[in-house]
Order: structure tokens, then C-alpha cells, then sequence
């Protein structure tokens, strides 16, 4: 008998075979990463799931007055009866948001977002808003500060009593 290891077309065959094997350790490796992948898929769809359903966005789930607040544009808020009120309100803090935060178009926003969702908040638990005030002055229209601005703007307003004296 032949000594077959120094038979170039056996050590060609024997290194196929050995490709072969690592290829198939490989392909079971890959089989068994992608079940990992889909039941973290399916982990994950149901965490994203019960956080939704959690915060009360699900599917089906009936929105809330608040929700309904922070969905709408501001023409649909004036537009509804039940947001007119809050939506006025909302204009108003825009008008105190961009006198605070003057040449700041960034920090104008950031207030006048957190005003919406404030106000989103306060709805939810049940705050029945008053109309939003404004008064005509000779510099054309201006927003009343009312307390309920003291609220959305802690420190940084105060509400225009009539009581006080100057």
C-alpha cells in the first residue's frame, strides 16, 4: 500500500472535506443565532406592546382629552369644542413663551412645547380651562397673564391682579 499523504489530489480532497465540515458547523451557528433573533424579535414587539398599551396609546384603546390635545393641530383644538378652551390657553403661553425667550427661537419652542404638554396633562386629569385672554392695547393685541400662566411658567410670571397695587 501507498503512503496517500503526499497524493496532492487526497490533500485536496481532505482539505474539501474539511471546508465542507466548518461551512456546516457554520451554517448550523447561523441557524441558531437567527432563532436567538427572532424570539428577540418577538420579546421585543411584545415589550413595545405592553409600553403602549401602558401608556394608553394602544390600538383601540379610546384616546383621552389630553391625547386628543397633544394629536391636533392647532386649527383642529380651536376647532373643537372640548379643546377651544385649552387651545386658547395654549395660544396664549406661545405669546408669554416668545416674551421670555426673545432673539431665542429655540428656547421659544422648548417653553411652548412644554406649555402644550402641561396643559395636555392638566387635561387629562380633569382641568376644565377657562378662555384665554387678550387685550387690546395701543400696540395692538396682547395676552392677559392670567394665574393659570403662573402655573405653566413656575417663576417666571406673574399673573396681572387687579387687586394689587402698583
Amino acid at each position: 500500500m501507498s503512503d496517500d499523504s503526499d497524493d496532492p489530489v487526497m490533500a485536496l480532497l481532505a482539505t474539501q472535506r474539511a471546508v465542507l465540515a466548518a461551512v456546516e458547523n457554520l451554517a448550523g451557528q447561523v441557524e441558531t443565532m437567527q432563532g436567538k433573533v427572532d424570539a428577540m424579535g418577538k420579546t421585543l414587539a411584545q415589550l413595545v406592546a405592553g409600553t403602549a398599551g401602558a401608556s394608553g396609546a394602544g390600538v383601540g384603546r379610546v384616546l383621552t382629552l389630553g391625547d386628543r390635545f397633544r394629536q391636533a393641530t392647532d386649527k383642529e383644538a380651536a376647532a373643537d369644542p372640548e379643546l377651544r378652551a385649552a387651545q386658547g390657553n395654549y395660544m396664549v403661553a406661545q405669546a408669554i413663551a416668545k416674551g421670555l425667550n426673545k432673539g431665542d427661537p429655540d428656547g421659544t419652542a422648548r417653553d411652548a412645547a412644554r406649555a402644550r404638554e402641561w396643559i395636555a396633562d392638566q387635561l387629562d386629569r380633569g382641568r376644565v380651562f377657562e378662555p384665554g385672554k387678550v387685550r387690546d392695547s395701543e400696540k395692538g393685541a396682547v395676552a392677559v397673564v392670567e394665574p393659570i400662566h403662573e402655573e405653566m411658567f413656575p417663576g417666571r410670571v406673574r399673573a396681572q391682579r387687579p387687586d394689587r397695587e402698583r
